[in-house]
């Protein structure tokens, strides 16, 4: 990440759970819509199950009308890297995957996707198409 700027700084927040500072640095896709959308907070809703996300992955790529980015969130300090830590867990012991709560006008959907240091990049991402 040493090479790359990031494209937005703020906040993840789900009341009872985390809230930490948090960098976005550039995976796959445009990202102009996403840097102009996203809020100072993204506030996380709720949970949803993997395979529901993946159907609607799907569905998107078919329709070719709309453009799937994906981005590496990443912690600013050691005591957000502890609360990043804790929602990580939280979803990942859940088997499920964040969504955000928050009203946008070009980003649609925003979810958080758990992926542990050894864990392989779900086939529905990829290939990348920019830095990955």
């Amino acid at each position: 990440l040493a090479r790359l700027n990031f494209i937005w700084k703020g906040f993840i927040n789900m009341p009872s759970v985390a809230k930490f500072v948090i960098k976005a640095y550039p995976v796959s896709g445009s990202f102009e819509y996403l840097t102009e959308d996203l809020p100072d907070s993204i506030q996380v809703g709720g949970r949803i199950s993997p395979h529901t996300v993946w159907e609607y992955v799907e569905k998107i790529k078919a329709s070719g009308t709309k453009e799937i980015c994906v981005v590496r969130f990443t912690p600013v300090t050691e005591e957000d890297q502890i609360s990043y830590a804790l929602l990580f867990a939280y979803f990942s012991s859940r088997k499920r995957y964040g969504v955000a709560a928050n009203n946008m006008k070009q980003v649609k959907d925003l979810y958080l996707i758990p992926l542990g240091s050894s864990d392989k990049v779900p086939h529905h991402l990829v290939p990348f198409d920019g830095p990955g």
